[in-house]
């Protein structure tokens, strides 16, 4: 199934939502998770702190209160009797043994009426404890809370509480489950953040992978759906060129037959001189075409030898100092010292000619062209400019010009007939003999091709 550039557009936006969400769902979990873990933590903090404050209070009567521990490893029942003792009474108490809870709900009880709860000192036992657990906190709170009536007894903060902290588990601690601790703390918002900075780094790491082999994706996709263009442009331009000279060869052979009958020869010859012309056409396509699409500097051989620069570019200009179907003025400016450059001698002409021809094709009727041979910045290389005063080529297709098939959307350079070959077949040549090649346009003003080329030592 071939995909449209909508659904192509439509399918990377919903695998890339769907990369996001899968991302944020992740992050919210581990959030959520790191959190869970803060509760747990305070939870237990609170749970201790009441342990340590009755304890303290405990320790304050002076042992008033003296109790045997409350299961052994004996017990295996859940409710169990123990006796408890003070100085001047003992008394029995059955307390269940898969409760937690139940030495600190003792001691309380006891505690209640003698000493009761203090909450700055439970407040400042729980904010020792969070802190030896690693929780930065910028605010702590306890309330002493009336189970039955759910009425806040008494309280650790002043004013009104930050409504914004994290709360514990409503704590029961007596036996009879009549009053109960409740905890706050107020833990800084980047905590989290800073737990989760790993998580974080990874899941936009991943995003980014994504988005890359994503963007890698689309942009082949177009690129390949661009080239395609291109080719069947070409393909379309070069059947209109076959088409021109086959059609014409078919029309004038057809008319061969007629005229020998009217033993009519100087039209015979006529006629079969112009099919052997147009043939001749269609062979040059031919050979062109085939030349231009062996572009590819790994798969062409180079036969290389020493040119004679000045007789290589005197042969080769001439061809066109004569040109019927424009009037094409051709200037050579020799310049170097060098005699010799080193180079294979047909694929150095071809790339040479097709400038030349590209100069002729793309201008108006009349063209100049000056071609000059000059030393470079580099004692190894030759500088060869090629310089026309045609219609030049636009900005934005400057960076695309020796692209395979790419023809200028432009109206004007799109009425000239071109397979888009021609200069991917120059660049490749050049440098496959470890060249380069630069282009400087002003559209409507003209170009300016530079070739840069290994020259062979005169002394050689």
């Amino acid at each position: 199934m071939k995909l449209g550039r909508w659904q192509v557009r439509l399918s990377i936006v919903i695998t890339l939502l769907i990369i996001i969400i899968g991302q944020g769902i992740w992050v919210y979990n581990m959030d959520r998770a790191y959190r869970s873990q803060v509760e747990i933590s305070i939870n237990k903090s609170i749970e201790t702190s009441i342990l340590r404050e009755a304890s303290s209070r405990h320790e304050q009567k002076g042992g008033y209160i003296a109790y045997v521990p409350l299961t052994d490893a004996k017990d295996t029942a859940r409710y169990i009797t123990k006796t408890l003792q003070s100085q001047d009474t003992s008394f029995q108490v059955t307390l269940d043994r898969y409760d937690p809870n139940s030495e600190k709900k003792l001691i309380q009880f006891l505690l209640r009426d003698i000493l009761p709860v203090n909450v700055v000192s439970l407040d400042s036992i729980f904010r020792e404890e969070l802190q030896s657990n690693a929780l930065p906190l910028t605010e702590t709170a306890v309330e002493y809370i009336d189970l039955k009536t759910n009425k806040v007894l008494d309280h650790s903060y002043k004013g009104k509480r930050n409504i914004e902290m994290i709360s514990t588990e409503l704590i029961p601690i007596d036996i009879f489950n009549t009053i109960g601790i409740k905890a706050y703390a107020q833990i800084p918002a980047l905590l989290i953040l800073q737990r989760m900075t790993f998580q974080l780094i990874l899941s936009a790491i991943l995003i980014s992978i994504c988005v890359f082999l994503l963007f890698i994706v689309i942009r082949t996709f177009f690129w390949r759906e661009r080239i395609e263009l291109m080719r069947q442009d070409s393909v379309n331009a070069m059947t209109h060129e076959f088409k021109r000279p086959i059609s014409s060869a078919v029309a004038q052979a057809a008319l061969i037959p007629y005229y020998l009958q009217k033993e009519q020869t100087e039209k015979v010859k006529r006629y079969a001189d112009n099919v052997l012309l147009e043939l001749n056409k269609l062979t040059a396509y031919t050979e062109r075409v085939q030349k231009l699409s062996n572009n590819s500097g790994e798969r062409i051989p180079l036969n290389r030898e020493n040119i004679e620069i000045g007789d290589f570019f005197e042969a080769i200009i001439s061809k066109y100092r004569g040109a019927e179907e424009k009037q094409v003025d051709v200037t050579l400016l020799l310049t170097t010292t060098q005699k010799y450059i080193e180079a294979d001698r047909i694929h150095f002409s071809n790339i040479i000619e097709n400038l030349i021809e590209n100069a002729i094709k793309y201008s108006a009727e009349a063209v100049s062209i000056v071609i000059t041979v000059s030393e470079s910045k580099h004692a190894d290389k030759l500088k060869i400019s090629i310089n026309d005063n045609g219609l030049g080529i636009p900005d934005a297709d400057i960076a695309h010009i020796f692209d395979r098939f790419y023809r200028s959307p432009n109206k004007v350079i799109q009425q000239r007939v071109g397979f888009g070959l021609g200069l991917t077949y120059v660049k490749a040549i050049v440098v496959a003999h470890n060249g380069e090649i630069k282009v400087e346009s002003k559209f409507g003003i003209g170009t300016e091709f530079t070739l840069y080329f290994p020259v062979k030592n005169n002394a050689q």
